[in-house]
């Protein structure tokens, strides 16, 4: 006797719920994937915003810390004057009205002596300031001044990359008394806040401060 075997076969409505299933359960992978890839993408976002703002947060601290300083500063002592010219009127540390640039001198070359602009490759004088969502560093030879032109300044910052909303500078001095008269110390202090964004994710943004005591107190005589 013959024996024969039948097999049945999925149904089409089966293979339909089946295949429904591998779609939803596909889908929701790829979902998975992609909202991973997007908060890493995003992390690096905030990361590299974060390391480009703490560095030229750093800098502009470093540089600013110095204002005032003269090597020749100790030549003063027991003498009741100051004869510091990188705390002269013109070139002692100032900040504009509208808090977005700062101007300061110390006396980088170490032989306490103020050369005039442009007279050297430095000239000691510095400053920074906001511009067209840049922040910008003067360069050796460039005018003394806030309102100097855009391209009379550099750029330290990369518009491409970075666009700087905001940038503020608040100087403030505590006067000590030490008499005789009006003799005394200037402590000077100055307060940065810097705020940021990626140029190519506008909604990455983030704001940094720095508290900076200036090292080098000013005399008055």
């Amino acid at each position: 006797m013959l024996i024969t075997k039948s097999f049945r076969g999925f149904t089409l409505a089966e293979l339909l719920i089946a295949l429904t299933l591998n779609i939803i359960l596909y889908s929701a992978l790829i979902g998975m994937f992609i909202a991973t890839i997007n908060y890493y993408r995003n992390n690096l976002s905030v990361n590299s915003l974060h390391f480009q703002l703490e560095s030229i947060l750093m800098i502009m601290s470093d540089e600013i810390r110095r204002a005032g300083y003269s090597a020749n500063a100790s030549n003063d002592i027991g003498t009741d004057q100051n004869n510091n010219p990188f705390v002269t009127a013109g070139v002692d540390i100032s900040v504009n009205n509208n808090q977005h640039c700062i101007l300061f001198a110390y006396d980088h070359q170490k032989n306490g002596i103020l050369p005039a602009i442009g007279a050297n490759a430095d000239d000691d004088r510095y400053g920074y300031r906001l511009m067209n969502q840049a922040v910008q560093g003067r360069p050796s030879g460039a005018p003394f001044d806030c309102d100097a032109a855009a391209t009379a300044w550099e750029n330290i910052t990369d518009i491409n990359l970075i666009q700087i909303t905001n940038l503020s500078f608040v100087f403030t001095t505590t006067t000590i008394t030490t008499g005789p008269g009006s003799r005394g110390l200037a402590m000077r202090n100055v307060d940065i806040s810097i705020t940021g964004r990626l140029t190519g994710t506008p909604s990455v943004t983030k704001t940094f401060t720095q508290h900076v005591r200036i090292a080098n107190d000013k005399f008055i005589a």
